[in-house]
C-alpha cells in the first residue's frame, strides 16, 4: 500500500503531540502512520455482520450473544452479532508512550496481520554450493574449531574419488568460522563435485582426503561482502596468483592489484545479489478484567471513581509491559550473541569484572536468540598501579571503567555492523547509579549529558551520544548492559510491526449484568536483515564483592 507519508505526518503528528506530549520525530512519524490506519479501519463502512437472521435459540429482533461472522470466500456461512470491536486510539497511543522498547527499536505499522519483509545481500557468488559451477570462496561453519592456521593452507573437502582442494583464506569477522578458496573450481566432471556432495565426504587437512578429518557436522555458505571482504577476489597481484586474504589474517595488507596484461585476460569473479523473504505474522498478548455492577455504582457515586477507565489502564500496562519486555529480551540475546561470536572471532570481550579481588576471568550465561545458553569469560579487574597493589584504585575510578566498556560498545557496533555508531544503552539501576555517581568525574572527562537529579532514569541521559535508559524489570543485581543502534527502517536489526496497538472489546455477562473489558495486542517482532545481532552488543559487569555506588 502506498501512502503519502508527510501529509499523514502533518495531519496526525501535531495530535498525537498535543494529547501525549511526545515529540521524538521517529516516535510521532511511526505513531501517525498508525493512527492513519486505525482512521481508514474505523471508517470502513462494511458490514461486520448479516443484519436481520436471529442467532439461533434466541427469540427474533434480540442481538443475542457476541459473535463474529465466518465467511467461505466471499460468501458469510455464519452471521455474527452484529457487534463492532473497536481498536481504541487512546489505548494505542498510551501503549507506545508507556514502552521503553519503542525507543530502542523501529516501529513500522501493518496495515493487515500478515506481511512479507524482503531484505538484500551482497555475495560473492560466480556459482553456487549446489551447482557444479561453483563459487570462487566458501565459509564452512563446523562443530569442531579450525584455528591456527595460516592463509594459503591447503584443506580438501570430500572424498579420495570426489575432492575439492580448498586454501584457507581467513576467519569470518562475524562469527569466526573459516573461510575457503576453492583451489580446483572447474567443471570436470567427478573430480570437481558441488559443494554440497563434497561436504558429505567430510573436510581434511592436506590436499587428500585421506588425511585428518575435521569432526562434527559442517554446513556451507556463501560469504557475505559488506560483513567478510575478501582482499584478492578482485584481483589477487600482479600475475593474479597470490593467496586470497579474509578478514583479520596475517599477511592482510598483501593483495596487490594486477598488471595491465594480466588484467587483459583474467575471467571477472562474479558478485551477485540475493533477496530473502522472510514471512511476518501479527502475534498476539491479551488481557481481560472484571467488574460488577455495584463496583461501578458505589465507587463512582460515593468517590467520582471511573472504574472502568481504571480498568482499561491497568490492561493497557499490562499489555505494555509483556510488548516491553519481549523487546527487550531479543534485544539483550541478540546482543549477547553479538558478544559470543566477538569473542569466537577475535577472542576479545568486553564483559569484565570490577572486583580488584577477582584475580581470574568471572563466566557469565545467558540466552541468544535461538533459545540456546551460551557462557562468556569475561575479563578480569586489570591493575593499572604497576606495582601489583590497587592503592590507586577508589570507587569513582572503578565506576569509570564502566564508561570505557560502554564506549568501546557502541565502537564495536560501528565497526562490526557497518551501518553507523551505537545511540542507546539499556541497564538496571545498579550500573545507571554508578554513572549517575561519576558523571562529573574530572580526572578522565567523558563527554556525556547525565542527569543527576534522583529518580531521572527515564532516560538517564547521554553518554558519548548514546541515550541511557535504565529497565525497570531488571534486578537491582542483573549488571548487564545492552549497547546498541536503532537506524532506519531498511537496516538490519529489531522491527516492531503493529498492526493492532490495543483493540478494547468489552461485553455484558447475561445472568450479573457486570461488565468484562478485554484488552488485545497484536504485532510482529521481526529480525531483520542480515546479521542484525551486530547492531547490538550485550556486556556482563560482574561487580563482585565491592560496592560501586
Amino acid at each position: 500500500m502506498h501512502i503519502n507519508e508527510s501529509q499523514i505526518f502533518e495531519t496526525w503528528a501535531p495530535i498525537i503531540e498535543s494529547k501525549t506530549g511526545i515529540k521524538e520525530n521517529a516516535k510521532l512519524g511511526w505513531l501517525s502512520k498508525y493512527c492513519h490506519y486505525h482512521s481508514l479501519n474505523e471508517n470502513f463502512n462494511g458490514s461486520y455482520a448479516q443484519v436481520g437472521i436471529a442467532p439461533a435459540g434466541n427469540l427474533g429482533g434480540l442481538m443475542g450473544n457476541v459473535s463474529t461472522p465466518s465467511t467461505t470466500g466471499v460468501y458469510a456461512t455464519t452471521s455474527g452479532s452484529g457487534d463492532k470491536f473497536p481498536s481504541l486510539l487512546p489505548l494505542a497511543i498510551q501503549v507506545a508512550a508507556r514502552t521503553i522498547g519503542f525507543d530502542i527499536v523501529n516501529v513500522i505499522p501493518m496495515s493487515g496481520p500478515t506481511g512479507v519483509l524482503t531484505y538484500l545481500d551482497y555475495v560473492y557468488a560466480g556459482g553456487n554450493t549446489d551447482t557444479y559451477i561453483k563459487p570462487e570462496v566458501i565459509k564452512l561453519t563446523t562443530a569442531t574449531a579450525v584455528t591456527g592456521i595460516a592463509v594459503g593452507t591447503t584443506y580438501s573437502l570430500g572424498t579420495t574419488s570426489s575432492l575439492l582442494v580448498l586454501n584457507f583464506v581467513g576467519y569470518s569477522r562475524i562469527d569466526g568460522q573459516p573461510i575457503f578458496k576453492i583451489a580446483n573450481n572447474a567443471v570436470d566432471g567427478v573430480s570437481a563435485p558441488t559443494v554440497a556432495e563434497a561436504l558429505a565426504g567430510g573436510l581434511h587437512l592436506g590436499a587428500g582426503a585421506t588425511n585428518s578429518a575435521v569432526g562434527g557436522t559442517i554446513t556451507a555458505s556463501l560469504v557475505k561482502a559488506l560483513e567478510d571482504h575478501i582482499q584478492g577476489f578482485a584481483g589477487a597481484g600482479a600475475t593474479n596468483n597470490d593467496s586470497f586474504y579474509g578478514p583479520y589474517a596475517d599477511g592482510e595488507q598483501a593483495g596487490n592489484a594486477m598488471d595491465r596484461g594480466t588484467g587483459e585476460g583474467a575471467y571477472f569473479n562474479t558478485m551477485g545479489l540475493k533477496a530473502y523473504t522472510k514471512f511476518v505474522e501479527a502475534k498476539t498478548f491479551q488481557v481481560a478484567a472484571s467488574v460488577t455492577t455495584e463496583q461501578i455504582q458505589d465507587l463512582n457515586k460515593q468517590y467520582g471513581i471511573d472504574v472502568v477507565s481504571m480498568i482499561e489502564n491497568a490492561l493497557v500496562n499490562e499489555v505494555s509491559q509483556s510488548i516491553n519486555k519481549n523487546i527487550l529480551s531479543r534485544a539483550f540475546a541478540l546482543g549477547w550473541l553479538n558478544n559470543f561470536q566477538m569473542k569466537a572471532s577475535e577472542g576479545v570481550t568486553l564483559s569484565t569484572s570490577l572486583d580488584p579481588g577477582a584475580t581470574a576471568g568471572v563466566s557469565a550465561t545467558y540466552i541468544t536468540p535461538d533459545g540456546t545458553s551460551k557462557a562468556i569469560v569475561g575479563t578480569p579487574f586489570s591493575n593499572f598501579a604497576g606495582n601489583g597493589s590497587f592503592a590507586n584504585e577508589n570507587q569513582f575510578t572503578v565506576q569509570r571503567r564502566i564508561l570505557s566498556k560502554v564506549l568501546a560498545a557502541g565502537n564495536v557496533i560501528a565497526q562490526r555492523g557497518r551501518r553507523g555508531p551505537a545511540n542507546f544503552i539499556v541497564t538496571n539501576l545498579q550500573i545507571a547509579s554508578a554513572v549517575q555517581d561519576n558523571a562529573q568525574f574530572t580526572a578522565a572527562p567523558m563527554t556525556n549529558a547525565i542527569n543527576q537529579n534522583n529518580g531521572s532514569l527515564y532516560p538517564v541521559g547521554t553518554i558519548a551520544g548514546m541515550t541511557l535508559y535504565v529497565d525497570p524489570n531488571m534486578k537491582y543485581s542483573d549488571t548487564r548492559v545492552l549497547v546498541g543502534r536503532k537506524g532506519a527502517d531498511e537496516e538490519p536489526g529489531l522491527k516492531f510491526m503493529p498492526y493492532m496497538m490495543a483493540e478494547s472489546i468489552q461485553t455484558i455477562a447475561e445472568g450479573t449484568m457486570s461488565p468484562k473489558i478485554a484488552v488485545k495486542s497484536r504485532y510482529a517482532l521481526v529480525e531483520a536483515g542480515q546479521l542484525p545481532q551486530t547492531q547490538y552488543y550485550t556486556l556482563h559487569i560482574n561487580v563482585g564483592n565491592i560496592s560501586i555506588i
